[in-house]
């Protein structure tokens, strides 16, 4: 489906593309409308989509080069059309942003910023910074609920801690999400206790050896040289 340079469309109705892509040059109104089995959204520089209350079922990618408003709409990264992975360019204002599907990786173009005013839920995925670093905003009042994901090069450090009481399932740098982890077990200093037959031994020795040292100390000749005994 596509929407050309100039052209003005107002589509509402439930449509499934067959894995085909939503371009969008000129200026569309989707406002209740549901698109499924979407190979990619593709929204051009001279491109406008109103999506209120929209729902999106996004296969290989969303790439935002325009504009996009989308209060109460739901963009769900699938696997419908043979694939693995869902890539996202540009910056787009997501209400709310869904990938559940076990295995699945999101790949983000670095520089890009991706919000999210609503619901952030991940599970089971793996989310990727292409070749640098790329941004996944929470925005305050946003909720979140996240389980088994890895993180590479996805920096949330703008909005909200993401999954603060999980842990990253992969290596990488996760600036603003999981757990700090564990922390360092407090070592206390345990007294000695001098109660008993074995503090007791232990103390008088100690007492000996100190009263041996002074003892020797207090025999040096004026020399500084140590009698003998």
């Amino acid at each position: 489906m596509t929407v050309n340079a100039g052209d003005t469309v107002t589509w509402t109705a439930v449509t499934d593309l067959a894995c085909g892509d939503l371009v969008v040059n000129g200026s569309l109104t989707a406002d209740g409308a549901s698109f499924t089995n979407v190979g990619s959204v593709i929204i051009g520089s001279t491109g406008s989509m109103s999506a209120a209350g929209t729902t999106f079922n996004v296969n290989n990618g969303w790439s935002n080069s325009g504009s996009f408003s989308g209060a109460g709409s739901t963009v769900v990264a699938d696997s419908a059309c043979s694939n693995t992975s869902t890539t996202f360019t540009g910056n787009t204002p997501f209400a709310n942003l869904r990938a559940n599907i076990a295995g699945h990786t999101l790949n983000f173009a670095p520089g890009s910023e991706q919000t999210v005013s609503g619901q952030l839920a991940l599970d089971g995925v793996t989310l990727l910074g292409q070749g640098g670093t790329a941004y996944l905003t929470l925005l305050p009042g946003g909720t979140q609920t996240i389980a088994t994901v890895g993180v590479n090069d996805v920096n949330a450090s703008r909005g909200q801690h993401l999954a603060p009481t999980a842990v990253n399932v992969i290596t990488g740098p996760a600036v603003n999400w999981f757990s700090a982890g564990p922390k360092p077990p407090v070592v206390i200093a345990q007294p000695v206790p001098v109660t008993g037959p074995w503090g007791l031994a232990l103390m008088a020795g100690l007492l000996m050896a100190a009263a041996h040292r002074t003892r020797r100390q207090s025999r040096k000749s004026p020399h500084g040289r140590t009698e003998s005994e």
